[in-house]
C-alpha cells in the first residue's frame, strides 16, 4: 500500500505526458490532503501538478469538482491513513522529497 501511495502521490515529478487523467485525479486527492494537513508542496511541486492538469485540459474544471471524483476521494483517504510523517517519508523513499516543504 505504501508503494501505491508513493507512486500515486508523487508522480507529479514525471513529465505530464506520462500521466493519465486518472493518475492526475489520484494526485489531486493526495495533494489536497498533504496541503490541507501537512506542510504542503513547494512551488516546484505545484508547477509540476499544474503542468499535468493542463496537459489533460483538467485545468478548465474547478479543483473542487475534480476533488469529488471517486479516485481523488480514495487517494485523499489513503494519504490520511499514512498521515503527514508517513506521506513525507514515502516521498523521500520514492526520491521525490524535493517537492515537499
Amino acid at each position: 500500500m505504501k508503494k501505491i501511495l508513493a507512486f500515486l502521490l508523487f508522480t507529479i515529478n514525471l513529465n505530464g505526458l506520462a500521466l493519465s487523467p486518472n493518475e492526475m485525479l489520484v494526485i489531486i486527492g493526495a495533494v489536497k490532503y498533504y496541503n490541507e494537513n501537512c506542510a504542503g508542496l513547494n512551488p516546484m511541486g505545484y508547477h509540476q501538478m499544474n503542468k499535468g492538469l493542463k496537459r489533460f485540459k483538467m485545468d478548465r474544471t474547478p479543483v473542487s469538482v475534480l476533488e469529488q471524483h471517486s479516485l481523488a476521494v480514495s487517494s485523499y483517504q489513503t494519504a490520511e491513513k499514512f498521515g503527514c510523517v508517513g506521506t513525507k517519508n514515502e516521498a523521500y523513499k520514492a526520491g521525490f522529497g524535493q517537492y515537499i516543504n
